[in-house]
């Protein structure tokens, strides 16, 4: 994804959407790469290495922004796991949510690692970590401050398109891989650990990489069996692209909650023209 340009070009994920029922789909490349690297831990720069590397898609949260009815899915699944409510995802399920893909990191997909493991036993399996400390900082500065907010839910209840989907999607997320208080630093981390660790007891060791942002090419491409490219590892300022990011969110869905009200507005604004012009005059 470009970093510079117009907000179009930086964000194409919220300007040219599609949508598609993920239901429809099926899997059309291999599922290579299985990446459990939470929001916040340089996943929009590993996911630009991958691509760089030939890896397409790589499916990350800005794929969702894509095609928003993948939160529908999404919600489902989350449901499913940490809810007991339905019936939990198998290979169908995320063969139509990530068929297309040939990789995937960041959230969703990074609450669902056993599942996919289980689903995709041949793919490379590479565990991004971060500092705990340090993650959970950069977390609730950032996905914590801006993408739970009461703003974004009331703008939902008139964008049914994105919002309406988005925001109660993550609700679940948050939720449920991290509990309801995100201010609960300790446990937050535990979970945090948790879910990596899980995936160490899963995947031998000689059959993950354990990956650090800033250990550059040579580490993923050795494991990968790529060569190392002549250009740097991919940088992507993520702090400064989520605000960016959210803004714009906001200011489109702003756009879109005024389009649907508008014509009820309208009818509503004559109908009480009509109402009050019947009524006596004293």
């Amino acid at each position: 994804m470009p970093t510079k340009g117009t907000e179009r070009e930086r964000f194409p994920e919220l300007f040219d959407q599609t949508s598609i029922d993920p239901r429809s789909r099926t899997r059309k490349v291999e599922m290579q790469v299985l990446v459990i690297g939470m929001m916040r831990t340089g996943t929009k720069s590993t996911k630009a290495a991958l691509e760089q590397l030939g890896y397409h898609d790589v499916y990350h949260m800005v794929s969702a922004m894509k095609n928003p009815k993948d939160y529908d899915m999404w919600a489902e699944a989350f449901n499913a796991k940490f809810y007991g409510k339905g019936k939990k995802f198998g290979r169908k399920e995320w063969d139509q949510l990530l068929g297309d893909c040939a990789a995937c990191i960041d959230v969703p997909t990074a609450a669902f690692m056993p599942e996919l493991i289980e689903a995709y036993p041949d793919a490379k399996v590479i565990i991004s970590m971060r500092d705990p400390d340090k993650w959970y900082t950069s977390m609730m500065a950032t996905v914590g401050k801006n993408a739970l907010t009461w703003k974004m839910m009331l703008l939902g209840i008139c964008d049914p398109f994105f919002l309406r989907k988005f925001g109660p999607c993550v609700g679940l997320m948050m939720e449920g891989m991290f509990g309801k208080d995100l201010n609960d630093a300790e446990y937050v981390k535990k979970r945090y650990l948790e879910f990596h660790e899980e995936v160490r007891q899963l995947v031998p060791e000689h059959k993950r990489l354990e990956y650090h942002l800033g250990d550059g090419w040579e580490p993923i491409c050795k494991f990968l069996g790529k060569d190392i490219p002549k250009t740097e590892f991919p940088f992507i300022n993520e702090s400064k692209e989520f605000g960016e990011r959210i803004a714009l969110l906001d200011r489109l869905a702003l756009g879109r909650a005024i389009r649907n009200i508008a014509p009820i507005a309208g009818v509503l604004a004559l109908a009480s023209t009509f109402y009050f012009g019947l009524l006596p005059r004293w």
